[in-house]
C-alpha cells in the first residue's frame, strides 16, 4: 500500500507541474496563440464609433478563436482626475507651445515642431474623446464576449497618440490611468479569469529629427519619449501580473522605425510579446518582410534582412511572434492579395501554436467574411504546438491530456531527465 501511496504521490506531483494556469502564471503562460484584433470605440474623427458586432457576428469569431484583443485608433485626449474629478487635456496649443527640446533629436527644429504638432494634433484636440469613453466601450463589448464565452481571453488597450514623437511622453499617465480604469469598471472575478493583458496601440519608435534614441542606454529607455511611456504602461501592466503586447509594423526593414523595434525588443523587457507586421499584404514592394520576420521568430530575436539581430545580442525574455494579415476588400478586389496572404501561411504555418500570433482583419464586418481562412490557419494538429507532445533535448513527453477530478492524468513519461513544460491555457 505504501508502494502505490508513493507511486500516487508522485504521479501527482509531476501532474501538478502540468497542471493548468493559476493567477502566479508567468507571461509565457499568458501567450496568446489565436488572436484576433477587434476594433472598438471611436473611429477617427468624423467617422462616428466603430460599427458595434452583433452576438451573431461574435458567436462566429469565437467558433474560430476566443483570444481577442479590444483595439482603439483614435487618440483619447483627455482624461478626468481622479482626485478633483475635473477633466484635463493631454495636448493642447498651449502645451505644444511650452514644449522643450529635451526629447528632440534636432533641437534647432523646436519652434518649426511646434507647429506642426498643432497642425497634427488639432482633431484630436478637438474631437476631446475622454479614455473613459474607450474603456466603457471596450469593457461593455468584453463583458459581452464572456457573457457568449465564460474561457475568452482577453487583452484590453491603452489608445495611441497622433504622432507627436517628441510628446508622446505626455500621454503616459493617462494610459496608465485605462489599466486601473479597466480593473476597476471589470467584475473582480473577470479581471482575474479572462484579462490577460494589454496591448499597447503605438505601432512604431519614430526618431531622426524628431526625437532622441540612445542606443546605448536602454535602461534610461534610450531617452525616448515614446519607449519612457511604453516604460511606464508596462510597470503597470506587470504590477497586476499581466501580459503586456505590443504589434509593431516592419514596413522598411532598413529603415530606422525598424531599428528602433528591434532595440526595444531585444533590449528591454517592457512588453512580454512582440508580434511583428510583415506588411507585406498591404505593399507588394515588401516581398522580402515574410521571411525576415519568419527568422525573426525563429531566432526570438528581431534581425536585419542579413538575418543579424538588431543590437548584436538579445538580452530581453520577449517573446517574438507575428501578425497575419488580411482584408476581405482587397482578397475581393485584388488578384494579387490572395497570393500574398499565402506567402504569410507559407512562411509563418511552422510557427502555429509555438510562437504567438494574431490576425488583423479590419472592421468585424470585414472579419466575418474572412473567417474561413482565418479558421483554416488557426485549424493546426494540436499535437505540433506548444502543450501537447514535444520533443526537447532528446528526451520526449507527452503532457497531461485530460483531467478527472481536478486530477491531471498523464498518458505517458518517459525521459533521461525531468523536463517542466508548461501547458498552454
Amino acid at each position: 500500500m505504501k508502494r502505490i501511496i508513493s507511486i500516487l504521490l508522485g504521479i501527482c506531483t509531476i501532474a501538478a507541474l502540468f497542471s493548468g494556469c493559476t493567477q502566479n502564471d508567468t507571461a509565457e503562460d499568458k501567450q496568446m496563440y489565436k488572436g484576433l484584433l477587434m476594433y472598438v470605440g471611436y473611429w477617427g474623427y468624423s467617422n462616428g464609433k466603430y460599427p458595434e458586432p452583433t452576438d451573431e457576428q461574435l458567436k462566429q469569431v469565437l467558433e474560430v478563436t476566443n483570444e481577442i484583443i479590444l483595439v482603439p485608433t483614435a487618440v483619447y485626449n483627455c482624461y478626468t482626475d481622479k482626485l478633483t474629478g475635473e477633466e484635463k487635456q493631454v495636448l493642447n496649443n498651449d502645451i505644444i507651445d511650452n514644449m522643450s527640446d529635451e526629447w528632440i533629436g534636432n533641437p534647432s527644429r523646436l519652434e518649426s515642431l511646434k507647429d506642426t504638432y498643432k497642425n497634427i494634433a488639432s482633431s484630436s484636440i478637438l474631437a476631446g474623446y475622454n479614455i473613459s469613453d474607450y474603456v466603457e466601450d471596450a469593457t461593455n463589448l468584453g463583458n459581452r464576449l464572456v457573457a457568449l464565452d465564460p474561457d475568452v481571453k482577453l487583452w484590453y488597450s491603452v489608445p495611441g497618440a497622433a504622432q507627436l514623437t517628441a510628446l508622446t511622453h505626455l500621454f503616459a499617465d493617462s494610459w496608465v490611468q485605462v489599466v486601473d480604469e479597466v480593473k476597476e469598471t471589470l467584475d473582480p472575478e473577470v479581471w482575474e479569469k479572462n484579462v490577460y493583458g494589454f496591448y499597447y496601440s503605438d505601432e512604431d519608435v519614430v526618431t531622426g529629427e524628431y526625437a532622441k534614441f540612445d542606443e546605448e542606454k536602454p535602461e534610461e529607455n534610450f531617452n525616448n519619449p515614446d519607449v519612457y511611456a511604453m516604460r511606464q504602461v508596462s510597470d503597470k501592466v506587470h504590477s497586476y501580473d499581466k501580459n503586456f503586447l505590443w504589434i509593431p509594423y516592419s514596413s522598411d526593414t532598413n529603415g530606422g522605425i525598424y531599428k528602433n523595434l528591434g532595440y526595444v525588443a531585444n533590449k528591454t523587457d517592457i512588453f512580454d510579446t512582440i508580434l511583428i507586421q510583415p506588411s507585406y499584404f498591404f505593399d507588394k514592394s515588401l516581398s522580402g518582410n515574410p521571411q525576415i520576420i519568419r527568422n525573426c521568430v525563429e531566432k526570438q530575436a528581431v534581425v536585419d534582412k542579413n538575418g543579424d539581430i538588431i543590437g548584436e545580442t538579445k538580452t530581453s525574455n520577449t517573446v517574438i511572434g507575428w501578425e497575419m494579415e488580411i482584408d476581405a476588400t482587397d482578397i475581393e478586389r485584388n488578384p494579387d492579395a490572395e497570393a500574398r496572404y499565402q506567402a504569410y501561411v507559407d512562411a509563418f504555418k511552422d510557427f502555429r501554436g509555438i510562437y504567438p500570433t494574431a490576425y488583423y482583419s479590419s472592421i468585424i464586418t470585414e472579419t466575418v467574411d474572412v473567417l474561413d481562412k482565418i479558421d483554416e490557419f488557426y485549424s493546426f494538429d494540436e499535437t505540433d504546438g506548444k502543450g501537447s507532445a514535444a520533443s526537447v533535448g532528446g528526451a520526449h513527453i507527452i503532457v497531461p491530456v485530460a483531467v478527472a477530478g481536478g486530477v491531471v492524468v498523464l498518458i505517458a513519461v518517459s525521459a533521461t531527465v525531468v523536463l517542466l513544460v508548461k501547458k498552454r491555457k
